[in-house]
């Protein structure tokens, strides 16, 4: 079979575009408003319609201008600063980056081998009383991670759990299911742990062009208290930190930053939001269309072992990611899916934090980490890739590993 090479090149991800005539009329009431930015109109619907789909109160939500300074942003609000924070190598850098920023310092624990996901098994032995100020746990490609075990970690060490659900938009709580015994206390993936985070940026199945959210609950007190007695809530720190800092006219409380959601970001996100059913089935189609091709073929080595495995599907049907037998194998396919298909494939997590410049001194300390960044690949997927382009890679990727 002859490998088939596409006219137009297909990229891992592009994002959903609203019709062009339903974005017009956001913009009109945006010009009437002339209202930009400063949590205006747009900005304060979009909260409501978000709080509404991720099952949270309203006044637990707050929104910024991308995905990165919500994560500094809310880990400074609840006090990581100056102390050791367990999270993830598998993941992108922004995760670490924004603790990195605030002044505190990531260590790393492995990953489960089936979800891909930070191990609470392997958290525990790295924690230390009085110096440990968080967890940092990340639902990657969608699947969530074991929440039971992290809030059973949470209670006993008396630290709190923040996670990186930059993937899991579209994930419901009933779609978590662990072989841990203790039924969580969350009724949405947003409320699991003490903060959530969410990404809206344009290659994550939901988007708002750029954007972040955080999700908290309030009624814990053991966050930064760098903040003046006015600003009592969580909602309240953050707000005023995203607005770097300033409380009112004549007071700036703290150092914060510029990180508001403006509205067109808004009204982007809100015609999204309108559509996020169609694009999750869009994507289970064709999350079953390379399944169509790849698991039903026998691409196995000289030795009868498998030579490419398609990952189990998140409950969002995010990214595609196929897990190669070998780094030589992932990067031939990675290679000539380019050169000679015109299809652009992502090595993702690759390469691994622990091989970049600020987080070196851990390389070494998570081999499941290490091994699974060697050999993944995410595949195309986007709203508009049709399933039979959608078998002609998979079909490409065989002929490839043949």
């Amino acid at each position: 079979m002859i490998m088939k090479r596409f006219e137009t090149p297909i990229l891992v991800t592009r994002p959903y575009l609203p019709p062009l005539e339903e974005f017009k009329r956001g913009c009109e009431e945006i010009w009437r408003n002339q209202w930009l930015t400063n949590n205006g109109p747009m900005v304060q619907r979009f909260a409501a319609e978000l709080a509404r789909y991720l099952n949270v109160p309203e006044t637990n939500i707050a929104l910024f201008n991308n995905g990165t300074l919500a994560l500094e942003l809310g880990y400074y609000a609840m006090g990581l600063t100056g102390g050791e924070v367990i999270t993830t190598p598998f993941t992108f850098v922004a995760t670490s980056h924004a603790l990195k920023r605030i002044g505190a310092i990531p260590v790393f624990a492995d990953i489960d081998p089936e979800t891909l996901c930070l191990d609470p098994k392997k958290v525990e032995p790295l924690i230390k009383p009085g110096i440990t100020k968080a967890i940092v746990p990340v639902h990657v490609y969608g699947h969530v991670c074991d929440i039971d075990g992290f809030a059973r970690l949470s209670e006993k060490y008396g630290i709190p759990v923040i996670y990186d659900a930059a993937h899991a938009f579209g994930v419901n709580r009933e779609d978590c299911v662990h072989s841990t015994p203790t039924p969580s206390i969350c009724t949405s993936i947003a409320a699991c742990g003490d903060m959530s985070m969410f990404s809206f940026h344009p290659t994550k199945l939901f988007h708002s062009c750029e954007g972040g959210c955080l999700v908290f609950k309030d009624d814990i007190d053991h966050h930064s208290p760098t903040l003046n007695s006015n600003s009592n809530s969580l909602q309240a720190r953050l707000f005023d930190l995203r607005n770097f800092a300033i409380h009112s006219e004549t007071e700036c409380v703290d150092v914060g930053s510029n990180a508001k959601m403006n509205e067109l970001q808004a009204l982007m996100g809100l015609c999204c939001l309108r559509k996020i059913e169609d694009l999750l089935t869009w994507r289970q189609k064709i999350y079953d269309a390379y399944a169509e091709v790849i698991n039903q073929a026998e691409v196995k080595g000289r030795g009868g072992e498998w030579r490419v495995k398609l990952l189990q599907q998140s409950a969002n049907h995010a990214y595609v990611p196929v897990l190669f037998d070998s780094f030589a194998t992932r990067e031939k396919v990675y290679t000539e899916l380019k050169e000679k298909c015109n299809v652009f494939s992502r090595r993702y997590f690759y390469p691994l934090l622990t091989d970049f410049a600020p987080y070196a001194y851990a390389k070494g300390t998570c081999p499941i980490a290490e091994d699974i960044a060697s050999r993944v690949l995410t595949l195309p997927t986007y709203y508009g890739l049709g399933s039979a382009d959608v078998r002609a890679i998979a079909q490409n990727i065989l002929e490839i590993l043949a």
